[in-house]
């Protein structure tokens, strides 16, 4: 959209553009699979999509343009921040909403966006973002005014944050909440193709920020996706060592959990190092859940129970503002079969039993769960405990 003119406007009286409420700005490259997707999600909502393409050899663009959406051509410069700053100066809207190809959004109403930005006095707001499919969500800075102060920093894992902290402290508005919902669906299936994209990128990135934790960890992500574990354990580790010095850093808790796992797969003893970061980061459920696991396989069943329970009685809707995202299925699914290896094994199978319902209901395609409530149900008959 170029801007509307209003009707009606006296012959004496020259029409004037109004602007539009609201701009989609993604930068994109070869995302034929998904940006379609991506684009309906946003008809109706949105005024105004500009395109950035950096290179791509498939059908993105002609999909693109067939949506509606304002499609550019601009090589790839190596730098994600460089790419979506153009994006940004052609976006014609007052606000911005920054998008990628393999996202959606979900569940918006034209109607509620013009309440949330229409007269609003923010300077941006953190809307739902849901990072995979089976994810909790959690608040991202993804809807800002269209300012030519707010630009994004970095090659990778670029930001706008700071930028927006900025304008705002001078204009001396706020940074709102909504429940706008970004459903991000490109980590399913292989991420080969990313992994090897982002690994020069990473080292390059952490060359000039060494003391960045969301970097090392995603390097240590990208090096696991690889293959290449013994690498990853190497960047963790020293992660983890930086954690410790800085434990008002809330990124540590990433770097922890993965080094925990890491070197559980591994077989290493992870009994001290589970410890520590539960002391660091005493709420974060994630913990809960693999201090859990350690504590089943090594046969402390009421330990394990307790967390498990702890687990099954949060109340989701308050994670977003708590902090990272989580499978969800520790929270239902998983601790809940979980649970019923507990409960059978303290010979409470009854209650076993009902675990692994629960387990079946919210994963009705597992047959495992009803053969285990079945096995359940059969060892509380034998033993007399069922009713």
């Amino acid at each position: 959209m170029t801007g509307r003119r209003v009707p009606h406007a006296s012959p004496e009286e020259p029409s004037r553009v109004v602007r539009p409420l609201l701009s989609a700005a993604l930068i994109v490259r070869d995302e034929a699979r998904f940006i379609g997707d991506c684009l309906r999600s946003l008809t109706g909502i949105v005024d105004d999509v500009i395109v950035v393409d950096t290179g791509s050899t498939d059908e993105t663009r002609a999909i693109a343009r067939g949506l509606g959406a304002r499609v550019v051509d601009h090589p790839w410069q190596g730098s994600f921040a460089e790419a979506r700053n153009v994006s940004l100066d052609l976006a014609l809207g007052e606000w911005v909403l920054y998008i990628d190809a393999d996202e959606r959004l979900v569940g918006a109403e034209r109607a509620e966006v013009h309440r949330l930005l229409h007269d609003a006095d923010e300077v941006a707001f953190r809307l739902l973002f849901q990072p995979m499919l089976n994810a909790t969500p959690y608040r991202e800075y993804r809807l800002w005014r269209n300012d030519p102060r707010i630009r994004f920093d970095g090659i990778i894992h670029e930001t706008v944050v700071p930028a927006i902290h900025e304008v705002a402290e001078r204009e001396g508005r706020t940074v709102g909440v909504c429940d706008l919902l970004l459903v991000h669906e490109g980590y399913e299936g292989t991420q080969d193709h990313k992994h090897a994209r982002n690994l020069p990128l990473l080292r390059e990135e952490l060359v000039h920020d060494p003391d960045n934790l969301f970097k090392r960890h995603h390097l240590a992500r990208v090096l696991t996706g690889l293959g290449r574990d013994d690498e990853a354990s190497v960047v963790l580790a020293g992660a983890v060592e930086l954690a410790r010095q800085r434990p008002y850093d809330p990124l540590g808790v990433l770097v922890f959990t993965d080094y925990v796992r890491l070197r559980r797969a591994s077989g290493h003893d992870v009994a001290e190092l589970l410890a520590e970061g539960r002391v660091l980061y005493p709420s974060n459920k994630l913990l809960w859940w693999v201090d859990a696991a350690v504590c089943l396989s090594a046969g402390r069943f009421d330990d394990a129970l307790e967390l498990l329970d702890r687990l099954v009685a949060v109340d989701l809707s308050t994670l977003p503002d708590e902090g990272p995202s989580y499978d969800q299925r520790i929270f239902g699914e998983s601790a809940q079969e979980a649970r019923g290896t507990c409960l059978f094994r303290l010979g409470r199978y009854e209650e076993a039993a009902a675990a692994y319902g629960l387990a079946a209901a919210l994963a009705p395609g597992n047959l495992a769960y009803r053969a285990k409530r079945e096995a359940a149900l059969g060892r509380a008959r034998a033993t007399g405990e069922a009713r």
